[in-house]
């Protein structure tokens, strides 16, 4: 990022704009505050790193979307204290160490203001409004024209969602949820070897090609039947394939087990149940994960589209 490379800052928004979106979306915001979380990251992650040794150990996906959170989290207390207050940030699996998280407190509060010419941070500033545009695009704005076509077409379809969400199994839901990228290392061996199998199943489930990854995932946990983190993955990609029963008995597992993925688990548990119309099911495992976990946030919204 501190070369503003074009692809390194297309890869940030490709597997993290959805999830931040998400998260403030489902904490009150809308998604004009969700690109400002994004964009304010960002830059601040860039100022620290320009002006102090910043060096990275841990796994990015943790460091930056818990510096989304914390900076989430001062938004929120400025715009609604309350629900502020009740907002914990927590640290995603696998986590981060106490350099990085101290690396992230000391990158939002340091002042962002730009030090002499630095074509550099322009160019990214440059990029980081052409993503806006791709990622977090809106049509508020005194310039959007609404013909009366869209204007009729939107009446109706209100109308048709209210009909819908008189239950809340809705058609949607599943997909409003449903949404996670498989973590994984890059690996460039061509050994065929658990890392590279992990790999090849990371990149067909990120690309939605669920039953590919299965396969991938198959071979992983029957060299390793104690690979939570391929189990977990299975279970998920076998939720979205519809095959809920074989997902449960991985999700199960994994639940039962000491994986920093188990709370992750549980919920994907609560949303196999959504396929089946199971409202109660649904909501006992929702209740299973407690608030201090990193999905506590998902659990807290599927519940209240379950009107509980």
């Amino acid at each position: 990022m501190l070369d503003s490379s074009p692809a390194i800052v297309d890869a940030i928004y490709k597997r993290f704009a959805r999830k931040v979106k998400h998260m403030v979306t489902g904490w009150g915001g809308n998604i004009k505050e969700a690109a400002n979380v994004f964009e304010d990251v960002l830059i601040a992650l860039y100022d620290y790193a320009h002006l102090n040794k910043l060096t990275l150990t841990n796994r990015f996906e943790p460091f930056f979307m818990y510096a989304c959170q914390l900076k989430w989290k001062q938004d929120l207390m400025q715009k609604a204290p309350n629900k502020g207050m009740s907002f914990h940030p927590e640290v995603p699996a696998p986590g981060l160490d106490e350099q990085h998280i101290r690396y992230i407190e000391a990158a939002l509060a340091a002042p962002h203001t730009k030090q002499g010419a630095d074509n550099t941070r322009e160019e990214l500033e440059e990029m980081i409004a052409d993503q806006r545009e791709r990622w977090f695009h809106t049509k508020e704005g005194p310039n959007s024209k609404v013909s009366v076509y869209v204007i009729i077409t939107a009446i109706i379809g209100a109308g048709l969602a209210g009909l819908l969400f008189l239950s809340p199994w809705h058609k949607d839901i599943y997909r409003q949820f449903s949404g996670t990228e498989m973590v994984h290392a890059n690996h460039m061996s061509t050994e065929q070897d658990t890392a590279l199998l992990m790999h090849q199943a990371a990149a067909a489930f990120n690309h939605g090609h669920f039953n590919k990854a299965i396969g991938l995932l198959n071979q992983v946990i029957v060299r390793d039947s104690l690979h939570t983190t391929a189990r977990y993955y299975r279970g998920v990609s076998l939720v979205d394939e519809g095959k809920l029963e074989d997902a449960r008995a991985d999700l199960k597992k994994v639940y039962n087990s000491n994986s920093s993925y188990r709370y992750d688990a549980a919920f994907y548990m609560a949303l196999s149940y959504i396929r089946e119309n199971d409202k109660q099911q649904c909501l006992e495992w929702v209740l299973k994960i407690p608030e201090n976990s990193a999905v506590h946030w998902k659990a807290a919204r599927l519940k209240e589209e379950l009107n509980y």
